[in-house]
């Protein structure tokens, strides 16, 4: 019994030493055991005593208060002394030089406790970012990414739509000449009707018919200057006609 308490306890004396190989068994057994035993103890006390998250909230409230509280009286104490030493230096007819010396040590301490109570704000702040207060960061963080991934694809179908519409528009202005084209000729034939419909003696020669050579395109359209057709030529002749001179009486 004094060998599995010793070992167990991790003390270990040596006073008793076993020989055989099972009660050398035993030992490591009990130390092992003991071990454990005291890391399970060590881990539940911890936890017992560690405070919750809830409750820290409500401590880190706490000294929030009661710092603020400290601020606000330093800062208090800073002026009151900024003001006495403006009041005793200024204001009076005859100054007093240890009183003013210490309003001097008071206002130097009051400047000194308001650093302080600023720091240990700062620490408070600081020691508020706890484990659980990161892993809610990270929660966080991911969501953002995790949005900013979903718009990322939504760009990339947008982009995607856009190249579409611009290799269509892109082949629609490729067979705009050959359009426009088409679109000359047509209305050469339309018109040559209409002039063998308003001309009928002239519908059947063969400087009226239209042929291939004639039929004009896009290139020959910018480079041919316009020339007034015979029919035009003869219906206007008349109107060029010179007068008959006058003869005098």
């Amino acid at each position: 019994m004094w060998l599995i308490a010793i070992t167990f306890l991790s003390v270990g004396y040596g006073d008793i030493v076993p020989n055989t190989y099972c009660g050398r068994g035993i030992a490591v057994t009990t130390g092992i055991m003991g071990a454990g035993c005291t890391a399970l103890l060590v881990a539940v006390v911890s936890r017992k005593l560690e405070l919750t998250r809830a409750e820290k909230h409500v401590h880190n409230f706490m000294m929030d208060t009661q710092l603020t509280k400290r601020l606000k009286n330093a800062a208090a104490n800073v002026l009151r002394e900024t003001w006495l030493i403006y009041k005793n230096t200024k204001l009076v007819k005859r100054v007093n030089a240890s009183r003013v010396r210490a309003h001097q040590r008071k206002f130097l301490l009051a400047i000194y406790a308001l650093r302080k109570v600023k720091m240990d704000q700062r620490k408070l702040m600081d020691n508020a970012n706890t484990i659980t207060d990161m892993a809610k960061t990270q929660v966080n963080v991911y969501e953002i990414v995790s949005d900013l991934a979903g718009r990322q694809d939504q760009v990339d179908d947008r982009l995607a739509a856009i190249e579409g519409k611009m290799s269509v528009i892109h082949e629609q202005l490729e067979a705009l000449p050959q359009v426009i084209n088409q679109s000359l000729v047509n209305y050469y034939a339309e018109t040559h009707s209409k002039h063998n419909l308003l001309h009928p003696e002239s519908a059947g020669s063969p400087h009226n018919l239209p042929h291939s050579k004639s039929v004009p395109t896009s290139a020959t359209l910018s480079n041919k200057p316009f020339l007034p057709t015979s029919s035009s030529t003869a219906n206007n002749s008349h109107l060029q006609q010179p007068a008959p001179p006058r003869t005098q009486p």
